[in-house]
Parts: C-alpha cells; structure tokens; sequence
C-alpha cells in the first residue's frame, strides 16, 4: 500500500484530508515542518518509504517551500517523492514547480486534493 505524509498546522485540515484517504493509502500526519522532516527521516530508515507529501505553505518554522526544497535537495532517498503545495494564498504553478512541487492546489479545493493524489499515486 502506498504511503501518504500530510503536513499542516491546521488540525482540521489534517484530519479532514487523513479521513479522504485513510481507505487507499497509509497515512502519516505532521502538523509542522520540522515534524514532516522527522517522519521522513524515520521512513526512510525504517520503510516504508513515504510516496507522496501534501503540505501546506504557510506554518511556523520550516514552511511548505522549505519542507519541498530539502526533501528535493538534501536527501537523496526523498528527492523523487512528489510534493502537492496546499495554500489559500496566491502563487502560480510555475512558482511552485520553481521549489519542486509536482502541484499547487487552493485549500478551498479539497476535492481537486484528492482527485490528484489518485493521478500520482493510482491504487
């Protein structure tokens, strides 16, 4: 089964999009930065391995660019994993494919969330 991280500083968010997938995909859950870096790490060392990160852009410490850059930059176990930015500011795809996100998604379209975790990870 594949295994999904979710990273946001908002509980609701994290519950609402662990719910949407709990049924297809294992599911990690970090509501910081520093806390997604750690799973990652532990995944890593202990398997399985994390195939996708959905996280948010803005959180306190290590942010959603931040958290995308070292997993593409710094660990070269993590680099290919893809990376979906959720944000309710305004930045454009080529901004976020610029700090390596495969997508950028509005938090106001948890539907369209979903629908492109299945396109990157088919179950």
């Amino acid at each position: 089964m594949k295994r999904i991280l979710i990273v946001d500083d908002n509980p609701l968010i994290l519950q609402s999009l662990s719910d949407a997938f709990s049924g297809d995909y294992l599911v990690d859950v970090a509501d910081s930065g520093e806390e997604g870096l750690t799973v990652l790490e532990q995944a890593a060392s202990n398997g399985p391995v994390i195939d996708l990160i959905i996280t948010d852009l803005n959180m306190p410490g290590i942010d959603g660019y931040e958290l995308a850059h070292r997993v593409k930059e710094q660990n070269h176990l993590n680099r290919y994993i893809p990376v979906i930015m959720l944000t309710s500011m305004e930045i454009t795809k080529e901004e976020a494919r610029a700090h390596g996100c495969a997508a950028y998604i509005p938090k106001s379209d948890m539907k369209k969330v979903v629908s492109m975790t299945h396109i990157l990870l088919p179950r």
